[in-house]
């Protein structure tokens, strides 16, 4: 693995993380709200799917992670801006590679709305978790106490145990209601797989079914899973879905 840098659209420096040596497929890592590509999740990747063939490149998120990158530049078309920008840099260093997903809870919201905007009808995305529903979750942090920190001092830190300290902005806020996923979203954009928690009491198991259900993507729910799908033997079920979901058929045997 190596750590590699490229440059966002938007001025910063993009963090990233290869263990990608040429092959025909790499899985693009994208992980959740306050956490980063040097998560538990995506080192148990980094383990797993190169000794199947399959390459992995993993990036943080703008405000995340080693990301040089100030709480002004969280925003959701950075963040897609981002994504899009990585994957130029993969297909720079091989045109004819397969670029399939493995995102996380927000994460997962920003690459349906990255394939939203350019679908790729015969990538693979595998959704962990996916926080289909953002703009509420978002939403309902805005108690008095935020309330009164963006009036005061313009922005509101919520309270949860994360890598950084994150700073909702309003201009974040303001993203957020614009980019509703169910009015943006289209089916066949992608081949879509998700896991899901049954008691995910951050990202509602309802609105994943629905999101599911409507789009046409395979969900497979955990039924004691929480949010993070760490639990006894949930690591080891997901990773064994999403490497069933990403094997190319007639490739990626394991070594």
């Amino acid at each position: 693995m190596r750590d590699e840098w490229v440059v966002s659209r938007h001025g910063y420096r993009i963090s990233c993380r290869s263990n990608w040596e040429g092959q025909r497929q790499v899985v693009l890592v994208c992980h959740g709200f306050g956490s980063s590509k040097d998560s538990p999740m995506v080192q148990a990747l980094d383990r797993t799917l190169p000794a199947h063939g399959i390459g992995v490149y993993s990036f943080d998120f703008p405000a995340h992670g080693k990301s040089p990158a100030g709480p002004e530049s969280l925003r959701v078309p950075f963040c897609m801006d981002d994504l899009l920008e990585v994957e130029a840099h993969l297909r720079a260093r091989d045109p004819g590679v397969e670029i399939a997903y493995f995102a996380s809870s927000f994460g997962a919201y920003i690459t349906l709305l990255r394939l939203a905007r350019q679908p790729r009808p015969r990538a693979r995305a595998f959704l962990r978790s996916a926080a289909v529903t953002m703009p509420a979750l978002v939403a309902g942090w805005l108690d008095s106490r935020a309330q009164a920190d963006l009036a005061r001092q313009g922005y509101f830190v919520p309270q949860h145990d994360y890598v950084r300290e994150m700073r909702i902005t309003p201009k974040f806020l303001a993203d957020l209601a614009e980019y509703d996923l169910f009015a943006r979203y289209r089916q066949g954009s992608a081949r879509l797989a998700m896991v899901h928690g049954g008691r995910d009491d951050v990202a509602p198991t309802a609105a994943a079914r629905r999101f599911a259900t409507r789009f046409g993507a395979r969900l497979t729910v955990l039924p004691q899973g929480e949010h993070n799908l760490m639990g006894p033997g949930e690591l080891d079920q997901v990773l064994a879905l999403a490497l069933d979901f990403f094997r190319l058929p007639g490739e990626n045997a394991p070594r």
